[in-house]
């Protein structure tokens, strides 16, 4: 499957919003239902609309993925739970790569699939937190490109 990827604009929050939600309902389980309302209150309300994001886009120009990349930081790489292994990830990550020379990424320690897609594109852990700097109790690794 090819990826096509552009600059996110305005309208493309809602349908952001749904890549996300869906994302995270697939890999976070570990999240309490407070906290996955609170998480998703910040994320559709302060995060998405106050950013830009590289897109990856489906044939209708629909939102199915999205980058964000802050200083040497891959901020957010979500994907669409329907789109998952078809390669919108990937895509996404090689876009990182295009910008980053050492990229840097926070993963949640309990989402081992995101830890698993990092650690097959070269990531390594070099730092652990025992909470996600909120003071909610899900360990963050933060993982560097070797």
């Amino acid at each position: 499957m090819s990826v096509r990827l552009r600059a996110s604009i305005a309208a493309d929050v809602p349908a952001m919003y749904d890549v996300w939600k869906t994302a995270v309902q697939a890999t976070h389980d570990f999240l309490s239902d407070d906290d996955f309302r609170e998480i998703s209150r910040l994320v559709e309300n302060d995060f998405l609309p106050s950013r830009t994001f590289t897109v990856a886009v489906d044939a209708e120009d629909r939102p199915i993925g999205f980058l964000s990349i802050d200083g040497d930081e891959i901020e957010a790489l979500f994907v669409h739970a329907d789109q998952r292994r078809s390669g919108v990830g990937k895509a996404l990550l090689a876009a990182a790569f295009e910008r980053l020379s050492a990229p840097v990424v926070e993963v949640n320690e309990q989402n081992v699939q995101a830890v698993g897609f990092y650690e097959a594109f070269g990531f390594r852990t070099f730092k652990r937190a025992p909470d996600d700097g909120h003071g909610r109790p899900y360990p963050i690794l933060r993982m560097r490109r070797v």
